[in-house]
């Protein structure tokens, strides 16, 4: 079994003339999703598929490896094991000539990421989401590493609807910002990706035990986040880009925007308005 990154696709390839129907959109799936195998739950994944979770298993065998269990430790191990930085090797694989049969894995990947905004939309955590954001008192919002300017972004969009909607950039080392007054409803809006900040679950952990409600938005490796919030929304990750802009999350930030504003009603209309005419005094556009 060949022990690199491209473990299951090489596998895949090898036991290609041997697949059924089924197993051969197994094997599409996986193509076009290869952390799948890592992130995803057995069952979960036959039910995206519509398949059991036994056709799923004979399908690694015929892979060569004893289930899937199997078949993800040696994927974990492949892509995360000594002397294999995936970072590392994805931003090498960047560097390549593109190939024009990238075009519809890439198209793929990006679509799914969409779908699963859309898709946690319906959700009535979502809802719960919306009514915090849209009804606490004051929100914090932090990115880490690249994801600050998303953070930032955010904020600065989610000012032209409520008040009190502060950035936190943790420059003084403690987040003195997160220390709410008694009786205070605050809600800190976090957003990472792999390799995710050291100080993510230290400051969300810090944020319970203050009394703060913690939203999370963050890649589909994050495995720190629910254990701390149940407010935990998952993207599936866009891992063939070089430092990608993550499409998953920031779909999720312009759709909770959106239906922020519709929770707010008039009284974001009215916020937007004033903030107009101030930028009109101010002369800020060119018309």
């Amino acid at each position: 079994m060949p022990q690199d990154r491209d473990l299951l696709a090489a596998a895949i390839a090898a036991a290609e003339s041997k697949l059924t129907q089924k197993e051969r959109r197994i094997a599409a799936y996986f193509l076009a999703r290869p952390d799948a195998v890592i992130v995803e739950k057995n069952a979960d994944i036959a039910k995206k598929l519509d398949l059991s979770p036994m056709t799923l298993t004979r399908f690694f065998r015929k892979l060569g490896f004893d289930d899937t269990a199997d078949a993800r430790s040696k994927a974990i191990r492949s892509s995360y094991g000594p002397g294999n930085d995936r970072v590392d090797q994805r931003f090498q694989d960047s560097f390549s000539q593109r190939q024009t049969s990238d075009d519809a894995r890439y198209i793929e990947l990006g679509r799914a990421s969409i779908e699963a905004a859309f898709k946690f939309r319906s959700t009535p955590l979502w809802q719960e989401i919306v009514a915090l954001v849209g009804t606490c008192d004051a929100v914090h919002v932090t990115g880490f590493q690249t994801m600050y300017y998303l953070a930032d972004g955010f904020c600065r969009r989610l000012s032209y609807l409520r008040d009190r909607v502060h950035i936190v950039d943790g420059i003084d080392g403690v987040y003195a910002g997160l220390l709410p007054e008694p009786g205070e409803r605050v809600v800190l809006i976090i957003m990472d990706i792999y390799r995710y900040g050291a100080h993510g679950p230290q400051l969300a952990q810090l944020a319970k035990e203050r009394g703060i409600e913690v939203v999370i938005l963050a890649d589909e490796f994050c495995d720190w986040a629910s254990g701390i919030t149940p407010y935990v929304l998952r993207y599936p990750a866009e891992t063939h880009f070089f430092l990608a802009m993550p499409q998953g999350i920031t779909t999720g930030l312009n759709l909770l925007l959106q239906d922020v504003s519709t929770e707010l009603g008039e009284a974001a209309g009215q916020r937007v308005r004033k903030l107009s005419e101030a930028q009109d005094y101010f002369g800020l556009f060119l018309d």
